[in-house]
C-alpha cells in the first residue's frame, strides 16, 4: 500500500471515529430523577437503579430528593429548577399525586418529558408509568397474612401518606384482601406517613389498646420496622405478626430472625432503571406503553434466605 493509499486510509479512519463520536453525543441526555427522599431504602435502591441505568446508557443523570422526607413543595421546586436547566427529560416519583400536577404541567408546557415511578401522578402529561401494581401486591401481602392467621384474628392496618396514589392503592388492596377473611377484623387503621419513627409512635398507643391484636399489616417495611420495635418493647415478638411491602434489606433481616412475617418484593431498584431507561427510550423516539408493569412476589420465611444471600 502506497503512502497516499495509507494516509487516505487514516483520514477515513479519523472521520469515521469524529462521525461516530457526534451521534453518541447526540444522545448524552441530561436527566433528572425526583425522588420521595433519601431516607427510605426504598427510594435509595431506586437511585441506583435508575442511575445503573444512567450509566449503562450513556447518559447524565442528576438524582434529588426534598430535605424534608416526602415534602411536595420542595419535589415541585426540583422540577421547576429542571425545567430552568433545561433538563432532557424528567423522571419523578410524587410524594403527593395531586400536588405535584402543577410541576409536571409546567414541564409540558416546556417540552420536557415526563416519566411517573412507583405513585401515580394524578395529573398532567406522563409518557408512561413504571410501577409494581400497588394494589396486587398489598392484595397479596394481606391474602397471604390472612392464610397465616387461618382466617381469624384483629389486625391493625397502617396507612402510608394520605393522598399519595400509592398509599390509597395500598390499602384498598390490603382491605379488599381482608373481606376473604370474614373471621378477620380491623380494629384500627391509620396513617404513619410510610415513616419508621412514626409508626413506632402509633404502634405503642395502639397497643395500649389493642395488646392482645393478632397481626399488624403496614404498607410498607419501614412503618412495618416501626411497628417490631413496638412489638419487641412490650415483649411479644413472634407472637404479634407483621407485614410489610418491599423487602427493604432491614425487613429481610427481620423476616430472617422472626421478628417480621412477610413482606413484598417490589422491586425499586428496577423501578428506578425502567423509568431511567423509558425516559432515554422516548427522547430515541421510541414509543412507550402507558404502564410498565413489574412483576412482583411474597417474601416470608418459605423463600427467606434467597434474599439473605
Amino acid at each position: 500500500m502506497t503512502l497516499k493509499r495509507i494516509a487516505a486510509v487514516v483520514i477515513l479512519a479519523a472521520m469515521l471515529t469524529m462521525g461516530m463520536m457526534s451521534v453518541a453525543g447526540a444522545k448524552t441526555y441530561n436527566v433528572v430523577l425526583v425522588l420521595k427522599n433519601f431516607v427510605n431504602p426504598v427510594w435509595l435502591d431506586m437511585q441506583r437503579g435508575g442511575e445503573a441505568a444512567a450509566k449503562e446508557l450513556g447518559i447524565n443523570i442528576k438524582t434529588l430528593a426534598p430535605l424534608k422526607a416526602d415534602n411536595n413543595e420542595e419535589q415541585v421546586k426540583a422540577i421547576e429548577d429542571a425545567i430552568i436547566q433545561k433538563v432532557d427529560a424528567i423522571v419523578v416519583v410524587p410524594s403527593d399525586s395531586n400536588g405535584i400536577i402543577p410541576a409536571i404541567e409546567k414541564a409540558n408546557k416546556a417540552g420536557i418529558p415526563v416519566i411517573n415511578v412507583n405513585t401515580k401522578a394524578n395529573g398532567g402529561k406522563c409518557e408512561t408509568f413504571v410501577a409494581v401494581e400497588n394494589y396486587d401486591a398489598a392484595f397479596m401481602v394481606a391474602e397471604a397474612m390472612g392464610a397465616k392467621l387461618n382466617g381469624k384474628g384483629t389486625v391493625i392496618v397502617l396507612e402510608g401518606v394520605p393522598g399519595a396514589q400509592s398509599a390509597i392503592d395500598l390499602d384498598a388492596g390490603t382491605k379488599a384482601a381482608l373481606k376473604k377473611y370474614p373471621g378477620i377484623e380491623i380494629v384500627a387503621s391509620q396513617t404513619a406517613k410510610f415513616q419508621r419513627a412514626e409508626a413506632m409512635k402509633v404502634m405503642e398507643n395502639l397497643l395500649q389498646r389493642f395488646p392482645n391484636v393478632s397481626a399488624v399489616l403496614a404498607a410498607n417495611d419501614e412503618m412495618a420496622l416501626g411497628a417490631v420495635e413496638a412489638i419487641d418493647a412490650i415483649g411479644k415478638t413472634g407472637k404479634i405478626l407483621v407485614s410489610g411491602l418491599d423487602a427493604n434489606a432491614d425487613a429481610v433481616k427481620a423476616i430472617a430472625a422472626g421478628k417480621m412475617t412477610i413482606s413484598c418484593d417490589k422491586r425499586s431498584y428496577q423501578q428506578g432503571y425502567e423509568g431511567v431507561k423509558a425516559a432515554v427510550k422516548f427522547l430515541n423516539g421510541e414509543k412507550l406503553p402507558a404502564r410498565v408493569v413489574i412483576q412482583t412476589n411474597v417474601v416470608d420465611s418459605s423463600n427467606i434466605a434467597n434474599y439473605v444471600k
